[in-house]
């Protein structure tokens, strides 16, 4: 059975695919830019004994070339099941992530958010599922920023709550064919020198959150391997929020 995971050359994404080939899954391994980075996960993978494949693709096509997004995002998946066979599993990571100030935040700056994140996410995931036979699974990751947007963030928040529904409405379009779409919506997702590059971020993180800690991403890609799983037959529809309890708290 493959996977295939996007934006994987690191970080989170790595994790996830590190976690699905835990669970006997070869994963195909998508990159951007990273290309030294999707090696180093995919060599993980192989280590599990599961089999790789790094597939590179630039899903931030101009708005005025849908043709081209849908070719990339088809030309894909067809690499995938031409490396490791048809994927049963689609994890749609890969997404931007940058501050914008609202002074800055014009008509441009919502264009690169919709053109990087939602709109390749929301093809791929069209895509992905209708070449999936009955028991496949479509994992979309999310983020408490789409519950709550942070200052400076409201383009990223904005997208993100628009994942989170997006999984609703396709998990309804798609379940009668068996296929599931569920989410994943991490907190501050731990990392090496995240205390030290924003010292006040994670004080506050660990002030708000049940756990008074941020969320390590093994945490986060564990959750995507239980939902990806014939265990989770049951669930689909929803995003599973994983942020050590900060969404818990009042908020005031």
């Amino acid at each position: 059975m493959s996977a295939l995971v996007t934006g994987a050359s690191g970080g989170l994404g790595r994790e996830v695919a590190l976690a699905l080939a835990r669970g006997g899954h070869d994963v195909a391994v998508h990159y951007r830019g990273d290309a030294a980075g999707a090696e180093e996960t995919a060599a993980g993978v192989r280590e599990a004994g599961r089999r790789a494949a790094t597939l590179h693709a630039d899903l931030d096509v101009p708005l005025g070339e849908p043709d081209v997004l849908e070719t990339r995002c088809a030309d894909l998946l067809e690499r995938c099941a031409e490396r490791l066979g048809e994927p049963a599993v689609v994890v749609l990571n890969a997404f931007p992530q940058h501050q914008v100030a609202w002074e800055e935040l014009d008509a441009a700056a919502w264009d690169a958010y919709h053109r990087a994140g939602l709109r390749p996410s929301a093809v791929l995931l069209h895509r992905s599922a209708a070449r999936m036979a009955e028991g496949g699974v479509v994992v979309v990751v999310g983020s408490i920023e789409g519950l709550r947007a942070m200052p400076g963030h409201a383009p990223y928040a904005v997208a993100k709550a628009a994942l989170h529904h997006l999984v609703g409405a396709a998990a309804h379009e798609l379940g009668r064919r068996g296929v599931r779409v569920v989410g994943v919506s991490p907190g501050l997702v731990e990392r090496a020198g995240l205390a030290q590059a924003w010292p006040e971020g994670v004080t506050r993180y660990r002030a708000a959150a049940a756990l008074g800690r941020p969320v390590r991403p093994e945490e986060v890609a564990a959750t995507v391997a239980f939902l990806a799983s014939p265990v989770a037959s049951g669930i689909t529809g929803t995003t599973v929020t994983v942020d050590a309890g900060w969404s818990a708290g009042p908020g005031w």
